[in-house]
C-alpha cells in the first residue's frame, strides 16, 4: 500500500502575510514527505471559495516545488476538466512534468459545484460528457496522436498517469475502470459498503475494458490527525475538523440550523465520533492500522490522507511522524 498526503486547505484568512505563511507551511510538509519516502502529494483545484481556496492553480504550486524536491509524486486531484481548455492543459502540465522530471499524476472531475462554470461557457448540465471527451484529447496531445495540433514542450513521461475522480458514483467507477484510468475516490457517507460496492464497479470495468487490476491504483483520500491517545485526537482535532466541514456545507449551499449552541455542540461531538475512527484516520497507530487493512483488503492501494484542516502546524507535524511510522511499517511488511 502506497502513502500520499493530501493539501486541501480551508483558507480562514485574507491576510497577505498569512496567506503566504500557508503557503510556506505546505512547501515544509511537501519536503517533509519528500525526504521521508511518501509515493506523493495530492494537489486539488478550487475557485471562488475558502474552501481549498489555496489552490486555484495547481501546476503552479507544482512548479514552484518541482525544483525544491526529488523523488516525491505531484498527483492533482482533480482537474476539472469542463472549464479548461484540453489543449492547454496537456501543454501546461506537459511543462509541470518536464520541471519535475516526470513525476505528475492527473485525476480528472467532471465538477460538481455550478458557481466554478462562472470561468467556462461549457454547459454545466453536459459536464460529464465534456470531460470524457477532454481526457481524450489530453491523451491524444500527449501520445503526439493529434495531427491538428503539437504541444510544447514535449512531456517527459511517455504516457500522462491518469485517475477519475469518484466521489459517490458506481457508473463513473465503471467507466474510469472500462477505459483503463486509475480511480480516485473517498468515503460517502461514511459507508464502508458503500465504498466496497464502487471498488466492485470499477473492477467490473476493467474486466469488462480488458485492463489488469495489478496495474491500476485505488486511491481513498482521508481525514488524518494520529495522536497517542483518542482523547488528544478529540482535543485536537474535533473543532478543526468541523469547521472544515461547515466550510465545505456553506460551499455545497447547505445550512444546518441549530436551536441552541449545546445542541450544536453535541451534534458535533457525534458528527465527530462517528467518523472518527472508522472513516479516517483520525485515531491513535492502533486504531489507523484496523483501518488501514480493512481498506486494503477491499483492493485500496494508496492511501492519501488529508493532513492541513486547521489543525496547529506543531501538532500535524507531531502526527505525520507518527503516519511516517505506520508507512514504514507496511512498507517493511511488503503491503
Amino acid at each position: 500500500m502506497k502513502f500520499s498526503l493530501s493539501l486541501f486547505p480551508n483558507l480562514s484568512t485574507s491576510h497577505p502575510q498569512e496567506i503566504r505563511k500557508r503557503y510556506e507551511f505546505m512547501r515544509e510538509i511537501v519536503q517533509y514527505a519528500d525526504q521521508t519516502n511518501y509515493y506523493g502529494v495530492w494537489l486539488p483545484e478550487r475557485h471562488f471559495h475558502p474552501f481549498g481556496g489555496l489552490f486555484p492553480s495547481p501546476s503552479t504550486f507544482a512548479s514552484y516545488m518541482a525544483g525544491q524536491t526529488k523523488q516525491i509524486r505531484f498527483q492533482i486531484g482533480s482537474i476539472v476538466l469542463p472549464l479548461h481548455s484540453p489543449i492547454l492543459v496537456a501543454e501546461e502540465w506537459a511543462m509541470v512534468d518536464q520541471l519535475s522530471e516526470g513525476r505528475i499524476d492527473v485525476s480528472f472531475a467532471p465538477g460538481w459545484n455550478s458557481r466554478d462554470f462562472l470561468v467556462t461557457s461549457s454547459d454545466y448540465e453536459r459536464r460529464k460528457e465534456i470531460m470524457w471527451n477532454g481526457i481524450g484529447q489530453v491523451r491524444d496531445l500527449w501520445l503526439a496522436r493529434d495531427k491538428r495540433i503539437e504541444i510544447f514542450p514535449k512531456p517527459y513521461q511517455k504516457e500522462i498517469p491518469i485517475y477519475i475522480t469518484s466521489a459517490s458514483s458506481d457508473e463513473t467507477s465503471y467507466m474510469a475502470g472500462e477505459r483503463g484510468y486509475h480511480l480516485l475516490t473517498h468515503f460517502h457517507i461514511n459507508s464502508m459498503e458503500k465504498l466496497e460496492n464502487r471498488i466492485n464497479s470499477y473492477y467490473m470495468g476493467l474486466q469488462q475494458g480488458g485492463h489488469d487490476k495489478k496495474d491500476k491504483e485505488i486511491t481513498v483520500m482521508l481525514h488524518c490527525y494520529i495522536a497517542e491517545t483518542y482523547e488528544d485526537v478529540e482535543k485536537q482535532a474535533r473543532i478543526p475538523f468541523l469547521d472544515y466541514q461547515n466550510s465545505f456545507l456553506a460551499l455545497a449551499d447547505y445550512q444546518i440550523n441549530y436551536q441552541s449552541e449545546r445542541q450544536k455542540d453535541i451534534a458535533g461531538k457525534v458528527m465527530f465520533r462517528k467518523y472518527s475512527p472508522e472513516y479516517s484516520l483520525l485515531g491513535t497507530k492502533e486504531s489507523c492500522t484496523k483501518l488501514l487493512d480493512r481498506l486494503r483488503g477491499i483492493g485500496v492501494t494508496q492511501i492519501a490522507a488529508l493532513i492541513d484542516f486547521g489543525i496547529d502546524d506543531i501538532c500535524v507535524f507531531q502526527s505525520l511522524e507518527r503516519l511516517t511510522e505506520l508507512k514504514e511499517r507496511y512498507s517493511r511488511e511488503g503491503y
